[in-house]
């Protein structure tokens, strides 16, 4: 039991236990090192207010009495007995944090139950007075500045059940906690323990429960570690810099049921066979492998296994664990072969990337599907990995499964072509890959709610492609080339796909597709209430290609497709929310004269220059948010908007809210500054102009009559004077 397999292998034996977080397995990310840092920060909040905001000293006081001070703060808090003590009390409950003490207050209630004096300036923890407190349960003594524990000081404290010594300075103690028959949760998070004194600082603590050794410095865990310890149900060692576990260090933890070994140094797991754990987190490592025992036990309780973010090269062998709900094997370089070895024999070389025992039938053996390996897992991440094809039979078994994420891999095709197969499966994540293939039988995936295909390479899918999902109610097609047919029984084009009469689906992302046209009733039948067309250019919108969705769709974006008129009579649209047309070339909208639903609406970058209040005052009740920087606006002639922003019943962003806008003369303010009289007085001025005008033609045709009066009477007269 004592020997290794290396410094960089590690062996998880037979002992019970759990793996995981202290308060519960999360599927997402870890909590690093928060405790310390948030309670010093709030004490720093305290100590502000606390001085009412005060700006520092002057520049006269001189530097002696700069000098003195810490002097001065230091005396305080050493007397601070002698006076009230700075503290809350409440029933027995007494919080004394981020109140600069220097040590323990003597000076409470002796009936004290729980005692908060994190965040203080605390170095040493002596027998008295904290002896005085003997009726003590809740202990908080983190984010001090601990280095020494008098031998004994929690001695007298025969009711401790819960003791919090997280983010002080205990690897530069020398003492130990001592015999601690009751105390059941214990926190030494924080404090740059390394590997033996860790040994040194653990006592007696046969009631323990739960252990947080967290962001320290150990290296190793060695057999006699946790002796001390038997009843621990809880251990979290995230973010130390482990390399070896001792075989047999968690044989003394009989009930150990979550262990996090997160964020480690780990590079091999073998002989894993603890039975009794639930939860373990091995993500953030750099495990290559993960092994079970040659010759397994029956009865294994392990329900989460995250080995994110690790080196693995192959799927593990998980067959041993039939109550497994939840595996994370994401960031990781596993890659799946097309078919197991030849001859049908599973291998565990790590080279072949090929386990078939968790996930298919041994030779020449059928089971049924309950009692399968992995046939109760309900979620698997294989994200982010170097899959290029899902093997035949490799997800067949996997009946409870409810979501499955193959994002981000070289995923070329993916397949489920049996009726009832993943008979569970909710939702199905197989975005940015390589997808040119995809193939869904009838009657497969028939629970499927959620399908995520954005960033792919499909083309050319057979019309009926999703008719056959009867729950699928979001579908991503973002970056694809997917084309819509129009309506049942309209032209099509070669490779179009059928989105009319699928009657549970309700958001549909054709972002991004190419798209050049959208035929009249391409979404008959199917209650879409979000749909987005966005980035396809040139995209020539159908008259009645949304016809059917009147009195569904809510969130409707066209933006980025270069439209210059829209044909869709959106006042139709009686439950529209949001209605994103930016950056487009449209320069005006249909007339809303009756009150609509209208809630967000995106207008940025297009060419309007007016927004009269005949197209738009139907939406003056329902529009909260307006987007409208990147027109032409112009000053005169869009009362409605300057209403809007004056009487703020629009909300806009800081862009819209500095609004520009041009008179007649190019001269350019701001929309928000533009007055009524500042219209009337340039409608005056274009009066006034046109008289002027006016008056100098008159003149001038006046002028030109006199004159050639004048030049024939003139002509006349010549010719008389001849005569």
């Amino acid at each position: 039991m004592g020997a290794r397999a290396g410094p960089s292998r590690v062996r998880l034996p037979r002992g019970g236990g759990s793996a995981g977080r202290l308060l519960g397995p999360r599927p997402r990310g870890l909590a690093r090192g928060g405790t310390g840092e948030r309670v010093r920060a709030k004490c720093a909040g305290a100590a502000r207010a606390r001085s009412g905001g005060r700006a520092e000293p002057g520049r006269a006081m001189s530097h002696q009495i700069l000098l003195l001070l810490p002097v001065l703060t230091l005396g305080l808090a050493t007397s601070q007995q002698g006076d009230k003590v700075p503290c809350k009390m409440v029933n027995k409950e007494v919080s004394c944090q981020c109140r600069g003490l220097a040590q323990v207050p003597s000076g409470l209630p002796w009936d004290t139950e729980a005692l908060d004096l994190s965040g203080n300036q605390l170095q040493s923890i002596l027998a008295s007075p904290l002896g005085l407190y003997a009726a003590l349960r809740h202990l908080d003594l983190s984010a001090n500045e601990i280095s020494f524990l008098q031998p004994g000081v929690f001695q007298a404290l025969s009711h401790l059940e819960h003791l919090n010594l997280a983010h002080n300075r205990l690897a530069l103690s020398a003492g130990g906690l001592g015999h601690l028959p009751h105390l059941s949760s214990l926190d030494l998070s924080g404090n740059s323990l390394y590997s033996g004194l860790l040994e040194q600082l653990l006592g007696e603590a046969p009631a323990l429960r739960t252990l947080a050794l967290a962001e320290n410095s150990l290296t190793r865990l060695a057999r006699q570690t946790f002796g001390g310890t038997p009843a621990l149900e809880r251990l979290d060692l995230h973010s130390n810099v482990l390399m070896d576990i001792e075989d047999g260090a968690f044989e003394a933890l009989p009930r150990l049921t979550h262990l996090n070994l997160s964020r480690n140094s780990l590079t091999c797991i073998s002989d894993f066979s603890l039975p009794q754990l639930r939860v373990l987190d091995l993500s953030c490592n750099s495990i290559e492998a993960f092994q079970m025992a040659p010759e397994p036990q029956a009865g294994y309780q392990l329900t989460w296994l995250d080995l994110r973010e690790n080196k693995l090269l192959r799927f593990p062998d998980l067959a041993a664990l039939p109550a497994l709900l939840y595996l994370n094997v994401s960031n990781n370089l596993i890659s799946l072969p097309a078919r197991p070895p030849p001859g049908g024999k599973a291998t565990h070389a790590p080279s072949e990337g090929w386990s078939a025992s968790p996930l298919s039938d041994p030779p020449g053996r059928r089971r049924n599907a309950s009692a399968h390996p992995l046939s109760q897992l309900s979620n698997l991440d294989l994200s982010y990995n170097e899959i290029e094809l899902v093997p035949e039979g490799f997800l067949e078994h996997l009946t409870s499964l409810r979501f499955l994420n193959l994002s981000r891999n070289c995923l070329q095709a993916f397949e489920a072509p049996r009726a009832g197969s993943l008979p569970c499966l909710v939702l199905l994540d197989v975005s940015h890959n390589a997808l040119g293939t995809l193939e869904l039988g009838a009657g497969a995936l028939g629970s499927l709610r959620t399908l995520l295909l954005q960033h792919n390479a499909l083309r050319g899918l057979p019309p009926q492609t999703f008719a056959g999902l009867a729950s699928l109610q979001r579908l991503n097609l973002q970056g694809n080339r997917v084309i819509p047919c129009g309506g049942p029984g309209g032209p099509g084009s070669s490779g179009c796909v059928d989105f009319s009469g699928i009657s549970s689906l309700r958001s549909l992302n054709l972002v991004d597709n190419e798209l050049e046209t959208l035929r009249a009733g391409a979404f008959l039948h199917t209650p879409l209430t979000e749909l987005d067309l966005s980035f396809n250019p040139g995209l020539d919108v159908a008259t009645r290609a949304l016809a059917g969705l009147e009195a569904s769709l809510e969130v409707l974006a066209l933006q980025g497709n270069g439209l210059e008129v829209l044909q869709v009579d959106l006042p139709c649209f009686s439950c529209l929310k949001q209605l994103n047309l930016a950056e487009n070339r449209l320069s005006r909208l249909p007339a809303w004269t009756q009150a609509v639903s209208l809630e967000v609406l995106d207008l940025r970058n297009n060419s309007f220059s007016l927004l009269p209040s005949s197209a738009m005052g139907g939406l003056e009740t329902s529009l909260r948010r307006l987007y409208l920087q990147g027109n032409p606006l112009s000053c005169c002639g869009n009362g409605w908007l300057a209403a809007q922003l004056h009487q703020g019943r629009v909300d806009v962003d800081d862009a819209t809210r500095d609004l520009t806008c041009r008179f007649d003369s190019q001269e350019e303010v701001f929309l928000s500054h533009v007055r009524p009289e500042d219209c009337e007085k340039g409608g005056l001025k274009n009066v006034n102009l046109i008289i002027i005008l006016t008056f100098t033609l008159v003149s001038a045709v006046a002028l030109a009559m006199l004159a050639t009066c004048c030049c024939v009477r003139q002509q006349k007269f010549n010719q008389q004077y001849k005569a």
